[in-house]
């Protein structure tokens, strides 16, 4: 049965824009900048191939540890040229075939819409930007720009000023989202309704609820939402 919203927030990695295709963009260029180094046998496409089975083990010190399968030293400076390649680099990405309907549609119903993520606020910003997405949002909120990632999620004062910017109470808020971890758990503070999206190859969909707490919703499609909030 629909209910009554006012406004629905979204996360943007798994969520709006694939989190996996912004990770292989980067790992391309990458690649492409250790290519014909002297030290390096393989070719961009090996190296991309060796990164991405490198980062099956997790993300955490993934050029160190290709390095080391590369038989390469440990070298700090060299590591962080290819961190601020990934970081800064133009992403080739797009949004998520869901993403443009339901976003319209929920505008021409007179929903207020809005972001909340976690992660580097140039990166998250770029991300949208590339994607022409930022038009569709009333508030773009990246947790660390309000002061450092203690505002991350599940914290709730992004919500709070969510709240302020777009005039609406919690209880007619959804906050759409993918991760377990923290996605969710903003239930236990504030009334604002959950649901969660699960997407091929989405990184985080393996991680636990925090405290076992779950979403209200689960969505199949970003489309779903028009069928629960209109």
């Amino acid at each position: 049965m629909a209910m009554s919203f006012k406004a629905v927030i979204f996360d943007i990695d798994d969520t709006l824009i694939s989190e996996y295709d912004y990770v292989l963009s980067g790992y391309r260029q990458v690649s492409k900048r250790l290519a014909g180094d002297d030290d390096i046998s393989l070719d961009e496409s090996g190296i991309f191939d060796l990164l991405l089975e490198t980062s099956r083990g997790g993300f955490l010190y993934v050029y160190n540890r290709l390095f080391e399968k590369l038989g390469l030293p440990d070298d700090k400076e060299r590591i962080g040229e290819l961190i601020r390649i990934y970081q800064g680099h133009d992403p080739d990405i797009r949004l998520y075939d869901d993403v443009d309907e339901t976003l319209v549609t929920l505008r021409e119903r007179g929903i207020k819409l809005g972001v909340i993520s976690d992660g580097d606020p140039a990166r998250q910003h770029r991300k949208l930007k590339k994607c022409d997405a930022e038009k569709y949002f009333d508030c773009v909120i990246v947790t660390d720009e309000l002061g450092g990632e203690e505002y991350r999620k599940p914290d709730r004062r992004s919500f709070d000023k969510m709240k302020e910017s777009l005039g609406v109470d919690f209880k007619d808020m959804m906050y759409v989202g993918d991760n377990p971890s923290k996605d969710f758990y903003i239930k236990k503070t504030l009334p604002v309704k959950t649901a969660r999206i699960i997407r091929p190859h989405g990184i985080y969909a393996d991680r636990d609820y925090r405290e076992g707490i779950k979403e209200d919703y689960k969505l199949d499609s970003l489309k779903d939402l028009l069928n629960i909030c209109l």
